[in-house]
């Protein structure tokens, strides 16, 4: 069972349409954010898998092809992740850009433990 707060309704059970708008917005994040770590592992794998290739081809008993298709693997996927960085980075500051106070970051102060300030302090 999903535990949470509900999507605001409107008389009839039908959701409002500000909650309709903004919940195909999160899945659209998440899908465009949350392959980006399948991304690197497939480059790597692939390229490496084609680098193996040629070195079975080329019939040497050398693993160059396959090292090379290693470390071109790892340059393109962490490319594509620097990618996927700037252009989070830019979604976060056109978010902020049309909302501002919602960047606002602020302390539930009752969560914070009030007691004697050296007690944390490791002994000599």
């Amino acid at each position: 069972m999903i535990t949470g707060s509900r999507p605001k309704c409107i008389p009839g059970g039908l959701v409002s349409k500000e909650t309709a708008t903004s919940m195909p917005k999160a899945w659209k994040e998440f899908g465009r954010y949350g392959g980006v770590g399948i991304e690197l592992v497939l480059a790597i794998l692939i390229l490496s898998g084609i680098g193996h290739w040629v070195d079975v081809r080329r019939g040497g008993g050398s693993d160059l092809g396959m090292t090379i298709g290693f470390l071109l693997g790892i340059v393109v996927g962490v490319r594509n992740l620097v990618r996927a960085a700037r252009h989070m980075q830019k979604d976060i500051e056109r978010a902020e850009a049309r909302d501002p106070e919602a960047s606002r970051w602020t302390v539930d102060e009752s969560w914070l433990h009030k007691g004697d300030q050296g007690a944390d302090d490791p002994p000599n």
